[in-house]
């Protein structure tokens, strides 16, 4: 890739960085306190799971930005990373941060259809062991009022429709 096309990926990745990051988004600015009626709690805690998730999409993204202008410093920007072969300007105009030319990522896309989604989840298989569960009173059990709204909590979002 010629110099010139380089230097505008090299500006769009610094643009990118100056531009997009959610440096500021802080949970502790969310109003613990006061948070209305149960409907408001839930609307809340859905927006905040989404926004915790999308902080973590933009992280990623911003960490591939990053490696993208670390291959542009080390002359290796546009270069496939599993054949050596030229990632096409085109693949690189609708993806900057690609690493892959398109035959190896739809090699790699057709390799990981054949394994089951356990492995190629986030978790790697990993399930949950007693460590990671955090045991929780059935309604008979319930002795603390925390225990109580939880239960109550929880059997709301399981009339709405809101349980996984």
């Amino acid at each position: 890739m010629d110099q010139q096309k380089v230097e505008e990926f090299k500006a769009l990745f610094q643009d990118i960085k100056k531009n997009y990051s959610m440096n500021d988004f802080n949970l502790d600015n969310w109003d613990w306190d006061n948070r209305g009626d149960e409907v408001d709690q839930i609307n809340e805690d859905r927006d905040k799971a989404m926004l915790i998730k999308l902080k973590g999409r933009n992280d990623l993204f911003l960490r591939k930005v990053d490696q993208a202008l670390l291959r542009i410093k080390e002359g290796t920007f546009g270069e496939c990373m599993e054949c050596g072969c030229d990632i096409s300007e085109s693949r690189l105009r609708a993806r900057p941060t690609a690493t892959q030319c398109i035959s190896c990522k739809e090699e790699q896309e057709n390799t990981e259809k054949h394994i089951p989604y356990q492995k190629r989840s986030h978790t790697h298989g990993q399930t949950f062991d007693n460590k990671n569960v955090i045991p929780m009173a059935f309604a008979d059990e319930a002795k603390t009022e925390e225990d109580k709204k939880i239960l109550k909590f929880n059997r709301e979002r399981i009339n709405l429709g809101l349980h996984h």
